[in-house]
C-alpha cells in the first residue's frame, strides 16, 4: 500500500466521520394506526442508563424486565409520537411508560425497540438483546 493510498483512505474516514449524522434517525411504519412514528438513535450511556433502570435485583445479581426495557427505549427514542404529551397522560398516564404498555401490543414494542436498536448501531436482534443484557 501506498503512502497516497493510506492517505486518501484516512481522509475518507475523516470525512465520513465529520459527515455522519450525529443521531440518525427513522421512519417506522406501524400497520394498526396506519402511520410512521419518527425514531432516533441512541447512544451507549442512555441504553446503559435504559438497561440499569429496567432492572431488578435477584438472588446473585440483577435481572432484566425486558417489557419496561423496551417502553423505555421506546420513551427516549421516540421523536413522533411524544408519549409524554399530556393528553395521552391524561388518557393512559399517569407515565409515558404506562401510556406505551397501554397502546401498543408486544409485537408493536418489539419492533419498534429492534429498529432502535438496528438505528443505535447494534447487529442481529438477538445478538442485540444478549449484549445489552450482559
Amino acid at each position: 500500500m501506498t503512502k497516497t493510498t493510506k492517505s486518501t483512505k484516512g481522509q475518507n474516514i475523516l470525512q465520513a466521520l465529520l459527515d455522519a449524522e450525529v443521531k440518525p434517525q427513522a421512519q417506522v411504519y406501524m400497520k394498526r394506526f396506519d402511520v410512521h412514528f419518527v425514531i432516533e438513535a441512541l447512544d451507549g450511556k442512555m441504553i446503559n442508563r435504559i438497561r440499569e433502570q429496567a432492572s431488578y435485583p435477584v438472588k446473585g445479581g440483577k435481572e432484566l424486565d425486558e417489557e419496561k426495557f423496551g417502553s423505555l427505549m421506546i420513551e427516549k427514542a421516540c421523536i413522533e409520537p411524544k408519549w409524554s404529551d399530556p393528553k395521552l397522560i391524561e388518557a393512559f398516564g399517569p407515565t409515558a411508560v404506562d401510556v406505551i404498555g397501554q397502546r401498543l401490543l408486544a409485537g408493536e414494542i418489539a419492533k419498534l425497540t429492534t429498529e432502535i436498536l438496528n438505528l443505535s448501531g447494534f447487529g442481529d436482534e438477538e445478538e442485540q438483546i444478549n449484549e445489552i443484557k450482559n
